[in-house]
C-alpha cells in the first residue's frame, strides 16, 4: 500500500479557513525588519488573555543576554502593526528594555490573522487549559462553519453517531484540527471542553495558574458562591483533590450518594471481594449493612446461600462469627 503524503502545516490551516491561501503564509521569504516597540500592539482578537509574571521575566533576562531570536508576525494596521504571533516575547521585550524588534510583516485578513493566532499559541507549552480550550474550541469553529457555543452540543453528537453518513465529512475536518494542534477530538470533549463552563472566579485562577484545573472540576460543581469560595481557599492552602471532593460532599445540595450507591452496590455484588479482606474489616462491613438496613427500614432476610459477617468481637478471636437473630 502506497502512503499518502501528510499535508503540510500551511495547507491544513488553508482547509481550516475555507482556502483563504495561507500555504503562501508558510512559503513566504522570511526577511525581517526592525521596527519601533510604539509602533506595535496586541491582536485585538488575540486567544491568549493570561501572561504569568515570572515566565515573562525569565525570558525577558534571556532577551538582555541573547537579543530576540525569533521575530514577531505581525500585520499592517493604521500607522504600525498588529502582533499576530509573539505577543508574548514583545511584553518580554519591553521588559527587557528594547527600543525596537525585529518582525515578519504580512498582509493578512482578520480570518487569518485570528487562526495563524490560535495556532501559534496552542503551540506552546505554558498556555493554561482554559485559553487552550478556548482556542481549540474557536478552530473547530472555523472548521465547522459553526458559532463557538455550537461546539460542545456538535461534538456530542459526532461522537454518538459517528456512523451517520452527514458526520463523516464533519468528523475529518475536526481531526484535521487535531492534526494541528494534537490530541484527540474525543477527548477534548470529555475533558478539556467542559472547562469553559466554569464559573468566573474559578476560570481566573486557572488562567493564571493558581489553581490546576482538576481541582477546578470538583469546585466548579458548587453553585454556592460562598461555598465555592471556601473550596477555593482550601485549594490556596494546598489540600489535595480528594480532600476537596470530601469538602464538596460534605456541601448542602452537593451529594454524590447516587455514585456512591453505585460503587458500593458493584463491590458488594462480588462477594469474594469482601471474603478476602481481614476478619476485622468484614465484622466492620457486617456492622455498617446492619445500620444501612435498619436506616432503610428494611429487614434482614437471610437464607442458607446468604453470607455470614463475622463481628467486631468474635473478629481475630478464632470463635465462629455472630449470627444476627432472625425477624
Amino acid at each position: 500500500m502506497v502512503k499518502r503524503p501528510r499535508p503540510s502545516v500551511g495547507s491544513q490551516l488553508d482547509e481550516l479557513v475555507g482556502g483563504g491561501g495561507l500555504e503562501h503564509l508558510v512559503n513566504a521569504p522570511r526577511v525581517a525588519q526592525t521596527v519601533p516597540l510604539n509602533q506595535l500592539r496586541a491582536l485585538s482578537t488575540q486567544p491568549r488573555r493570561h501572561f504569568d509574571d515570572v515566565t515573562l521575566a525569565d525570558l525577558a533576562q534571556s532577551i538582555r543576554e541573547q537579543g530576540l531570536l525569533q521575530p514577531l508576525l505581525v500585520r499592517p494596521a493604521g500607522n504600525g502593526f498588529e502582533i499576530v504571533a509573539g505577543e508574548r516575547r514583545y511584553r518580554a521585550a519591553k521588559l527587557a528594555g528594547l527600543n525596537e524588534v525585529s518582525v515578519l510583516v504580512r498582509d493578512l485578513t482578520d480570518e487569518e490573522a485570528r487562526t495563524l493566532a490560535l495556532v501559534e499559541n496552542l503551540q506552546r507549552e505554558d498556555l493554561n487549559p482554559v485559553d487552550r480550550a478556548d482556542a481549540i474550541a474557536h478552530l473547530i469553529a472555523r472548521a465547522l462553519d459553526i458559532p463557538p457555543e455550537r461546539v460542545p452540543a456538535q461534538l456530542s453528537a459526532l461522537r454518538k453517531h459517528p456512523e451517520r453518513e452527514d458526520h463523516a465529512p464533519l468528523i475529518a475536518l475536526v481531526e484535521g484540527v487535531f492534526s494541528i494542534v494534537g490530541g484527540s477530538w474525543r477527548s477534548f470533549l470529555v475533558h478539556l471542553l467542559p472547562v469553559l463552563r466554569y464559573p468566573e472566579d474559578v476560570l481566573e485562577l486557572v488562567r493564571s495558574g493558581q489553581l490546576e484545573y482538576t481541582k477546578a472540576a470538583v469546585i466548579a460543581r458548587i453553585g454556592d458562591i460562598k461555598e465555592r469560595g471556601r473550596l477555593l481557599k482550601l485549594a490556596s492552602k494546598g489540600a489535595s483533590l480528594e480532600e476537596l471532593r470530601a469538602a464538596a460532599r460534605s456541601q448542602p445540595g452537593v451529594s454524590s450518594a447516587p455514585t456512591q450507591a453505585r460503587l458500593v452496590a458493584r463491590s458488594l455484588h462480588d462477594w469474594s471481594r469482601v471474603e478476602r479482606l481481614p476478619l476485622e474489616q468484614q465484622a466492620r462491613i457486617g456492622v455498617l449493612l446492619e445500620e444501612l438496613q435498619a436506616l432503610l427500614g428494611a429487614a434482614p432476610r437471610r437464607n442458607a446461600t446468604s453470607p455470614e459477617m463475622p463481628s467486631t468481637k468474635s473478629a481475630g478471636s478464632g470463635r465462629p462469627p455472630r449470627t444476627s437473630p432472625r425477624s
